[in-house]
């Protein structure tokens, strides 16, 4: 009985001492709990926030939502882009010389070879 009630304890130790990686909400905060949130983070940790809207575009009206970032992961956006890590795959190219992409063509076994 008294190894039923460790292995119970060990395993009640085990799950309070997992830790949820789940970050707040960014996207469901005010403009004041963000800047007050930001006010407790370093620079690369600070979130930025682009509002959500509605507008006509490419011919058709979309909703955008709301959409939240932090300043480390723009800077490292902006650093995989300038080293082009956004062109190659099936295509070839990156987006700022013509970026074509993959077709049928580009895989062999769509043609059962």
């Amino acid at each position: 009985m008294t190894i039923r009630y460790l292995m119970l304890l060990f395993v009640l130790l085990g799950l309070s001492s997992c830790e949820s990686t789940a970050g707040p909400s960014f996207e469901k905060m005010s403009e004041t709990e963000l800047v007050t949130y930001n006010a407790s983070v370093p620079v690369d940790e600070k979130v930025v926030c682009q509002e959500a809207y509605a507008d006509w575009i490419g011919g058709s009206y979309r909703r955008i939502p709301k959409v939240c970032i932090t300043i480390g992961a723009i800077v490292d956006l902006q650093r995989q882009r300038e080293r082009g890590a956004w062109g190659g795959g099936a295509g070839y190219g990156s987006f700022s010389e013509g970026y074509q992409p993959a077709d049928a063509a580009d895989y062999p076994s769509t043609f059962n070879n």
